[in-house]
């Protein structure tokens, strides 16, 4: 129950949260506001763990695997929210399971820095491709660093317990805290360019 509530938490103060801000700070029309924060979060849960596993395809196939079993979307008309993996074959060395499980932090990593730099260099009227943008580029590769974070540091043995035991605890940290902190930063950023923002949007959604 409390591995939930925390989840539910992360969730609620990462993926919402921010989309009300920017919406609200952006001044749309509140239909168009309402439309967008039901769609996006949705977006959000359809696209999150299929490109963190499709990640992990392409670095098994960078580092001269293979791929013999893939679910990417879990089955949540069966009540399942956060299941989903592959099964590589053919990682024989330390370097080849690193690029296998590294690989979905580095496109988190890379996505918040794309983020940054195109919705700060631009304002979007339209208020659906804002906070997708937003979404996609910032906000899903924060849940996925914090969610990852929060359960290795509370025991969970996945991407990031495997990748301590090739780079050391202290890499490992260290990458998290640097890529977090560009995460919160990147998001204020972002949140603060939107500010005073007082264009309407014309056009449908």
């Amino acid at each position: 129950m409390h591995d939930y509530l925390l989840i539910m938490f992360e969730t609620l103060l990462i993926i919402p949260i921010p989309l009300v801000i920017l919406y609200l700070r952006g001044k749309w029309p509140m239909k168009i506001i309402v439309i967008c924060l039901f769609v996006i979060p949705i977006l959000w849960y359809l696209t999150y763990a299929p490109l963190h596993e499709i990640s992990h395809i392409l670095g098994t196939y960078f580092a001269g695997g293979k791929v013999v079993d893939v679910k990417l979307i879990p089955r949540f008309w069966m009540g399942e929210f956060a299941v989903a993996w592959i099964t590589p074959l053919g990682l024989s060395y330390p370097w080849q399971n690193l690029v296998m499980l590294s690989a979905p932090y580095v496109l988190d990593l890379a996505s918040i820095i794309t983020g940054a730099v195109v919705l700060q260099r631009h304002t979007f009227k339209n208020a659906f491709w804002a906070g997708f943008l937003f979404m996609l580029l910032c906000l899903r590769p924060t849940f996925d660093l914090a969610c990852e974070a929060i359960g290795f540091y509370n025991g969970f043995m996945g991407d990031l317990f495997h990748i301590q035991l090739i780079v050391g605890s202290v890499i490992l940290s260290s990458f998290l805290i640097l890529s977090l902190v560009l995460s919160v930063y990147s998001i204020y950023a972002i949140l603060k360019r939107y500010s005073g923002h007082s264009e309407r949007l014309s056009e449908n959604v």
